[in-house]
């Protein structure tokens, strides 16, 4: 491979840049986010980098997360099954705070208002049949006639995963009648079962058609995006689901704390500027969800483990009748803006130097703004309260996926991760936490090692005892898989994975499947998995309610790891020991011993 090989983490504060050659070590760069078009925000980075010769580029990007977070993909048409058009607004009647007296309702009505919901007749059965066939398309026909230029169109039409025919008729009809509309299949975006998930996350795929096309535009070479599964696609293929590309970035960080982990159950803390991620490991292998988490939506997608906490740098602080209260993020008072936030605290405390990559830390502003808000200028509690926020959800986190935080090691990541991680393993009482070099740019090396990846699932539901009916499909799905990434010019290797559970549960766990395994075994495997992760394995009748491949290629060679970059330490008048580097600031507290190891991360561990 000729030139370096990019990678580009686009965030909320930061932009961060890995880069790598054949011959000689990795560039790096931590550099504030630019409003400039992406093209030539991209260009800038790799100007400042001085990399004029590029054989690949990576991107992770926010584009997706910030539209859906902030509500401003949509709106949206549906077209559903005839009497199913109230799909979104009746969700699972349910609401996941049972103390919130007024729940968002499960669909943003910005997402999809009333007035562009259409219905079609016809009707496909739980068994994948054809009962009733398809009408009214004369109707739908003139609906799409009279919505706006390049409005996105959602189709979700009952049990289409078991029989896209019709969803496929529909699109055919509408590209036919508005060819200027960009159009969303549920068959596609979410071949799962449950008509309310299926349909948000069709409703928010083609939410961000519009919002990425030709954001790229200008940008070269032509990128590979980073997928929520963590896996790579190219440009094209990327943007025709890009509901995938939410949580990119986070899912960049989650490889990079598997790496680091060689081989141990881990927990990643990566703390940025606006929010931390929670990643988590197992035995060197970051764990699988079936959904992510964008603010008040959870959209059914393939996604790496992650959960994203409301918690940043950014993050602003108040007092409300003498009580502490933490808000939306702002830019920090000591970086021109006009909120106290907690980077401003941090500043105050004496737990940052008074310049950051690309800027000055201004100490008189973050006074002013902390003084206003709270009165003071003691801004110990404010830190200890949000160390104790992320602990409290790092333990819950991890607790429910089956890892012992007090075994697990805390790999340290983001610009604010090093300086909160010590403290906050003391409270889940962890006793090691891992700071790999060039801390701050944890996401962008995770990119950089990042394969290519694709996915197919189909859902079914079968008794155990029946999985050798399943071969026919997993070799069509590896053969498939195979073929889409030779076209990619990547030789793939698939993986397979059944969605499990016991009969008359509705969640199921997904559990890794090779062709061939006996059932026995397999039941054996589940019920260890349902023990680890529920509490308990009641045992009886296992079904297999779907069937997913996955297939993963190398894209060239491996990235050779970040060095230490040199650093500049500090003690305070407590004994703290304050490491400062180009990218991120390390506290050891009192009580913590830190210890290089031979790859050049720095381990804390808790003095016995």
């Amino acid at each position: 491979m000729q030139g370096w090989s990019v990678a580009i983490d686009l965030g909320g504060d930061f932009s961060d840049l890995f880069a790598s050659a054949p011959d000689g070590p990795p560039r790096m760069l931590k550099h504030p986010a630019s409003t400039a078009p992406l093209a030539e925000a991209i260009g800038a980075l790799l100007a400042e980098a001085g990399i004029t010769q590029i054989a690949q580029l990576r991107i992770a990007t926010t584009l997706a997360t910030n539209a859906l977070v902030s509500g401003r993909a949509g709106p949206v048409a549906l077209v559903a099954t005839r009497g199913f058009v109230d799909v979104p607004d009746l969700g699972r009647q349910s609401k996941r705070d049972p103390m919130d007296e007024r729940p968002p309702p499960p669909t943003p009505p910005t997402l999809s208002p009333a007035a562009l919901r259409m219905e079609v007749g016809g009707r496909i059965d739980a068994t994948g049949a054809e009962v009733e066939p398809l009408d009214e398309l004369e109707a739908l026909r003139a609906q799409i006639a009279k919505l706006p230029a390049n409005t996105p169109v959602a189709i979700s039409l009952l049990f289409a995963p078991l029989n896209s025919a019709h969803e496929l008729a529909v699109a055919e009809a509408i590209a036919a009648e508005r060819p200027d509309l960009p159009l969303s299949l549920s068959h596609r975006v979410d071949p799962g079962l449950r008509e309310f998930e299926r349909t948000l996350a069709t409703l928010a795929d083609a939410a961000l058609k519009p919002l990425l096309a030709g954001r790229f535009d200008g940008v070269l070479p032509a990128p590979w995006l980073l997928r929520a599964e963590g896996g790579l696609a190219p440009l094209a293929e990327a943007l025709a689901q890009p509901l995938g590309l939410a949580l990119s970035g986070p899912a960049a960080g989650a490889r990079a704390v598997a790496f680091w982990a060689q081989g141990e159950d881990a927990i990643g803390l990566d703390m940025g500027g606006t929010t931390t991620e929670i990643s988590l490991v197992r035995a060197g292998t970051p764990l699988t969800a079936r959904e992510i988490g964008l603010g008040a939506l959870r959209l059914r997608c393939p996604a790496l483990d992650v959960e994203s906490l409301a918690m940043g740098g950014g993050t602003t602080v108040t007092l409300d009748a003498g009580r502490l209260r933490f808000g939306t993020p702002a830019r920090p008072a000591c970086r021109g803006g006009s909120a106290a936030t907690l980077t401003d605290a941090a500043l105050l405390a004496g737990w940052l130097p008074g310049t950051a990559p690309g800027l000055a830390l201004d100490a008189a502003a973050a006074r002013t703004a902390l003084v206003a808000a709270l009165g003071t200028e003691q801004v110990a509690p404010v830190l200890e309260l949000a160390e104790a926020r992320v602990a409290d959800a790092l333990r819950r986190i991890a607790l429910r996926r089956g890892l012992d935080p007090t075994r697990a090691l805390l790999v340290a990541g983001g610009g604010a991760g090093p300086l909160h991680a010590a403290a906050i393993a003391a409270r889940i009482g962890a006793r090691r936490v891992l700071v790999p070099p060039a801390p701050g740019l944890l996401s962008a090396f995770g990119l950089a090692l990042a394969p290519a990846a694709a996915s197919l699932e189909a859902p079914c539901d079968l008794p155990l005892a029946d999985i050798a009916t399943l071969e026919p499909q997993a070799a069509a799905q590896a053969a498939a898989l195979t073929t889409r990434l030779a076209a990619w010019v990547c030789p793939a290797t698939p993986h397979h994975s059944l969605a499990m559970a016991y009969a008359g549960q509705s969640e199921p766990l997904t559990l890794a499947w090779t062709s061939g395994e006996p059932p026995e075994a397999l039941a054996a495997r589940f019920d260890a998995a349902h023990a680890l992760l529920r509490g308990h394995a009641p045992g009886g009748a296992r079904r297999i309610l779907a069937q997913s491949c996955v297939a993963q290629a190398a894209l060239g060679l491996p990235p050779t790891p970040p060095s230490p970059p040199p650093t500049r330490s500090r003690e305070l008048p407590d004994g703290t020991m304050l490491q400062d580097g180009p990218d991120a600031t390390l506290r050891i507290p009192p009580g913590w011993r830190a210890t290089p190891r031979a790859d050049g991360a720095l381990l804390l561990e808790a003095a016995p």
